[in-house]
Parts: C-alpha cells; structure tokens; sequence
C-alpha cells in the first residue's frame, strides 16, 4: 500500500513538472527535491544498480569536480558566495539518478509523457498567438512591453522573457510524438498535422521574442529531417520540414519587424578570428589598472578621449561594435578560461572574476558567458568539460544505435521516443548556441530530467543484449 502511494505520487510530480518551470526557481526547485526524496524511499538499493558503471562514474566525477573547485578557489584564490552552491548543486545528480531508476523500472508510459508534454506546448503556443491578437491572453496577462519595435508575447511566464525558451526545450523533446499519437491516421493527413504543428510553435516563438529558440527549432526541424532512418517516409518528413520552414521565412521576410530583429541578431553573431585576435592583443599601457575594478571607458585619460576624439581610440583600440554583446562576453570567457583552464575558478565563477578583466577593451562582466561550454569551462576548466561530454557522448550514440537497430521495439518502446531524446539532447548540447548559464535551475533541471531518461533507455538496451548473451 505504502509503496503504491508512494509511486503515485512520485508519477503525479513527474507529469506535473514542466508546470514548474512556469511558476520559477524556488518551485522547480521543490519538485526536484520532492521527486529525489520519494524515488529514494520507492526504490531504495535499486538506485544503486547500473549496468554502465563508466557513464555513472563520469557523472559522479563531474559533480565532485564542482565541489572540488569551487572549494580550491574559495580558500586560494577569490572568497565568494558562491562555493556553498557546488553543494546544493548535488540535488541534480540525485535527480537525475532518480528519473533514471524510473525509466528503468518503466514506471512511467514515455509514449504517453511525450504526448502529454506536447499538449502543453501546444497550448502555450496557442495562448501566445491569442496573446497577440487580443492583446491578452488566455488568463488575462498582457505581453511585456520593452519599446516600439520590441513586444515579447510571454503567455503565463508574465514578465519573465523565458516563453521561447520553454517551447523550445519541450518542443524538441515531445514533436515526434505526434506520429505516436496520430499513428492510425493517413500519411497525407499526418503530413497536415505535423506541418500545422511546426507552423504553430514557429509562430509562437517568433512571437515570444527569443530569437535563439526559434533558430534552434528550426535547426531541430532541419536535423530530424536528415536523421530520421526510414528511407520510405523520410522524403514525408524532410517535406514537413522544409514547407513550415518555408511558410516561416515567407512571413518574416514580410514582417519589417522580425526582419530587423533577426538581422540584427545575425550581425552579432561572434566572428571566431575577430574574438581570438583581441585575446592575443597586449595592452602593457593598461596592466596599472589592473584589480582596480576601473572599466575601460571609465579610465581618466581615456574619457578624456572617448569625449574629444571618439574615432582616435576606436582605432586605437579597436573597439568592438556591442550588438548583441555576445562577442565581448565570449571574449572576456575565453580568456577567463584560459586563467585556469584545467579546473576552472569554481561554479558560477565568471560574474565573479569577469571584474578582473574589464580595465581592458572589449570585456564586460555579466552573470555568465551565455553558452553552455564556455560556462563549465569557466567554472570548471576542460576537465568539468571532459567529464560530462564523455558520459552524454556515449548515452547519445547507445540511443543512436539502439534507435537505429530498433533495439527497444522488443520491450514496447517506439523508435519516436528514442529519436525525440536524441534530438533534444543535441539541441541542448549543440555548441554554438547562445543560452543562459548551465548551471542555472531553469537549465540544470531540464539538462538532468532528459539525460536521466536517455540513460534509463541506455540501461534497457543493455539489459537487453546481456539476456540474449
């Protein structure tokens, strides 16, 4: 009875946490914290038996290097605030062990989950566009106005500009069920369904203002097109793709607004020579205002200049157009890394030593360096870095190869749910992406929640092939 109780409820939190992530941190947050503490009293030892022990001491290893880090730099190098959070940090690989142990023990129906997940996109999608003609939305919450030319539709996020972010993330992993959910329908009417789907989320991504998700889903749309295995329908899905794509551009190049807005975006992206030919410049003339915590611009004799001779220091140091500001922050990272590129400065390191760079041109100090990989290079060098990829390298290609071989088909697990948590997790590690820090809740608990359920299919498979030895 108790164990029943306790396996309903850890279920109910698991199909209710995506709903977290609209209500913030401190909320997802609790449904990590409870999820842990009910699979632990579910599942108790079973926790503890894994077929691949490399990947689990890969992981295990990488969140010992956060505490490892973050401490070596609280007590040698820079006192922060941050150090204690390496600890807390460890609820995610509790997390993710946990969610694994569930899909191993098949607790929960993924085909159902997916389908779910693909219900909330759906409508959150549908109350953005409501949201832009009606000036509300479903609930009555109006879109964030920043300026003329800048209108975000955030639906139920409010005043947080995250709306783009969350359909992307669940878009990529729950589109491909649609054919699971429409899988007795004709291929001409599951075309329809699956172009209508894909306008849908490009249009409220669009709308939700975030530019990066949007090119990432069409990537993704792009990415399905070129992976998807079965030579017969593949032509099927790449003409899915490659229309709602173009029904996308054809409606951006008409909008002078989304125009502008995603130029704008393509003029910043970072120049790979530009950024490493500013971290090989010398400044020797600046080196006395270092640790001074004095910005560049706001130097005595180069405000004097910046007043009367604006071109002359431009040339002089070649200063960088802001734009979106993503190369003055890559800039500022890499050389950050570069400090300490073997264990990094700790978590959430960069908005703590970015100050000692900002006496030079083109540095910013921000939260985070806005991508993923320079984010745990910062924090905890190329050995965090190897650590990780290791392990999420080798859940990908156990998927890959179990999707292709259609190895789980024999424990009633389609190839669609596989091929969806390959393309989400890709999307998520894809490099040259901008996004919010890695270690941030919002990302952190997405990150694990999906590894957790590609490692739990990575331990099928294996059990699997060690009954047919």
């Amino acid at each position: 009875m108790i164990q029943n109780s306790l396996l309903r409820s850890l279920q109910t939190l698991i199909y209710l946490f995506p709903f977290s992530f609209i209500f913030g941190n401190l909320i997802i947050n609790c449904f990590i914290l409870f999820i842990s503490i009910l699979g632990i009293l579910l599942y108790r030892k079973k926790i503890l038996i894994w077929n691949d022990k490399i990947t689990l001491n890969f992981i295990i290893f990488f969140f010992l290097l956060i505490l490892f880090s973050s401490y070596l730099n609280y007590f040698f190098f820079k006192t922060n605030a941050d150090a204690f959070k390496s600890v807390l940090f460890l609820r995610y690989l509790l997390f993710f062990v946990v969610i694994k142990t569930v899909i191993v023990n098949k607790d929960i129906n993924l085909r159902k989950y997916l389908i779910f997940l693909l219900g909330i996109v759906s409508v959150i999608s549908i109350d953005i566009i409501i949201q832009f003609f009606l000036g509300k939305n479903l609930v009555g919450f109006e879109p964030v106005y920043v300026d003329s030319f800048s209108t975000y539709y955030t639906s139920v996020f409010k005043n947080e500009l995250i709306a783009g972010g969350y359909i992307m993330i669940f878009a990529t992993l729950s589109f491909f069920s649609i054919p699971l959910f429409f899988e007795n329908q004709k291929k001409s009417v599951l075309f329809l369904i699956i172009l209508t789907i894909a306008s849908l989320i490009l249009c409220s991504l669009v709308l939700a203002g975030n530019r990066m998700p949007t090119i990432l889903f069409m990537f993704f749309l792009l990415l399905s097109g070129l992976l998807y295995k079965n030579k017969r329908n593949k032509f099927f899905i790449i003409s899915s793709v490659v229309l709602s794509l173009i029904i996308f551009v054809s409606i951006a190049l008409k909008s002078e607004l989304i125009y502008k807005k995603f130029r704008n975006f393509y003029i910043g992206i970072p120049n790979p020579v530009v950024v490493l030919d500013e971290i090989n410049k010398n400044y020797p003339e600046l080196e006395k205002y270092k640790n001074s915590g004095i910005q560049f611009h706001q130097i005595p004799e180069l405000k004097i200049k910046e007043k009367y001779e604006d071109k002359t220091l431009k040339q002089e140091y070649d200063l960088l157009p802001f734009y979106t500001g993503h190369v003055v922050i890559f800039i500022t990272s890499i050389e950050l890394f570069l400090d300490k590129p073997l264990l990094g400065g700790g978590i959430k390191s960069f908005r703590n030593y970015c100050v000692d760079k900002i006496y030079l041109p083109n540095r910013v100090c921000e939260n985070h360096p806005h991508n993923f990989y320079l984010d745990i290079l910062n924090d905890l060098g190329i050995t965090g870095l190897l650590l990780l990829l290791i392990p999420v390298c080798r859940i990908l290609l156990s998927n890959y190869k179990s999707y292709k071989l259609n190895l789980l088909e024999k424990d009633k697990i389609s190839s669609w749910i596989i091929f969806s948590l390959i393309l989400a997790i890709f999307i998520q590690f894809f490099p040259f992406k901008s996004s919010g820090s890695f270690f941030s809740t919002f990302n952190s608990a997405y990150t694990f929640f999906i590894l957790g359920i590609a490692t739990g299919l990575h331990e099928i498979k294996i059990k699997l092939l060690n009954k047919q030895l």
